[in-house]
């Protein structure tokens, strides 16, 4: 057995439960933390290094590599649009985000949704346009026709889309959809 800084548990007792911080020299983790039932071979333990077998470990450290882009968020504090009269707005795009969107059950019904339906109406949308892509909500197919034949019964029978949009991004950040 070889001792490792991967995880350090630290027992919370009045939860029986244990809290696994990232070591020192696991970067991979980001600080996230996992809150699970305090195991019974680590509740005469103290908090300190893990034992592990040799078969966990790798010779290499630190040669991961990133598989694909990074999301690089930068707030350009003068876009060069916010300078024009009547700028032409830019659609954000994500094909990974819909395919996520249509995984989700129906936000009507609850059924197998079909369909990533971007909001319309509410200053969204428009003749030849669509709303960003994160202003999607999951539909089955039967609702999302009812929808887009008449739109304002359809949200006087089952609620404004802008607050169905609401508690699914809500839902979706809850569950770190986007990171």
């Amino acid at each position: 057995m070889s001792h490792q800084w991967i995880l350090t548990p630290i027992p919370v007792p009045e939860l029986s439960a244990v809290v696994f911080r990232p070591g020192a020299h696991l970067n991979t983790f980001s600080g996230r933390m996992l809150l699970m039932t305090l195991p019974e071979e680590l509740k005469h333990k103290p908090s300190g290094l893990i034992s592990l077998s040799d078969q966990y470990l790798s010779g290499v450290v630190g040669d991961e590599r990133v598989s694909k882009p990074v999301l690089n968020l930068t707030i350009d504090p003068e876009p060069p649009a916010s300078l024009m009269l009547k700028p032409k707005l830019q659609r954000w795009t994500n094909d990974n985000y819909l395919q996520w969107v249509k995984s989700q059950p129906c936000c009507v019904c609850g059924a197998t949704s079909d369909d990533a339906h971007h909001l319309i109406g509410h200053g969204q949308g428009g003749m030849g346009t669509k709303a960003h892509d994160l202003f999607t909500i999951p539909l089955c197919r039967i609702h999302h026709s009812e929808l887009h034949k008449d739109p304002n019964g359809w949200e006087r029978e089952h609620g404004s889309q802008i607050i169905l949009l609401f508690k699914f991004l809500d839902r979706s950040i809850g569950l770190g959809v986007f990171g």
